[in-house]
């Protein structure tokens, strides 16, 4: 009896480990209202292309301002730029495999440091996000990214004036 209890227990599945989350919507009308220069700004998901284990999101503007959005190549590892820059290197605007405090070189200029995740307060709520702060030219941009939701704030800062550039109003998933 108990080498048939051992033997069932010992051929028990093992459990899957759980999928890293990702920092970016990944579903075409997924939705971001901001609060940005006193006003909003909308940014829908148009279109989701599948390119090997990554998935390469488009953004489009859904309001009046007719500003136009690149896309953003979305995995396990973080959010890149969808093309290798200068020398073969990639863009990324956030690792999610590094530990808090670290920090990578932009081949665009500066520096990135991820931190977190902690606690970020924007008008749709309070969200667990990962902060990152990008070094350039003596500017800092700050972005917090929640999982599945994307940028949910954004910061600059030149010299000693910080201004909230844009903060997440709502946020809809489809």
């Amino acid at each position: 009896m108990l080498a048939a209890l051992l033997a069932a227990t010992l051929a028990a599945p093992v459990p899957k480990a759980k999928a890293p989350p990702l920092y970016f919507p990944t579903t075409v009308g997924a939705t971001w209202v901001y609060e940005r220069d006193g006003g909003e700004e909308a940014v829908t998901v148009s279109a989701v292309e599948k390119d090997g284990d990554d998935l390469v999101v488009t953004r489009t503007s859904a309001d009046k301002r007719g500003i136009k959005y690149g896309t953003v190549v979305v995995s396990a590892d973080g959010l890149r730029q969808p093309r290798e820059l200068a020398d073969g290197k990639v863009g990324w605007v956030l690792k999610t495999t590094v530990r808090d405090g670290d920090s990578w070189d932009v081949p665009d200029g500066g520096k990135r440091t991820v931190h977190g995740p902690e606690e970020v307060e924007v008008p749709a709520g309070k969200y667990q996000a990962l902060r990152v702060v990008w070094e350039r030219d003596g500017e800092t941009v700050t972005s917090w990214y929640a999982p599945d939701m994307g940028e949910v704030k954004r910061t600059t800062k030149r010299g000693e004036e910080e201004v909230v550039f844009r903060a997440l109003k709502s946020f809809q998933a489809k």
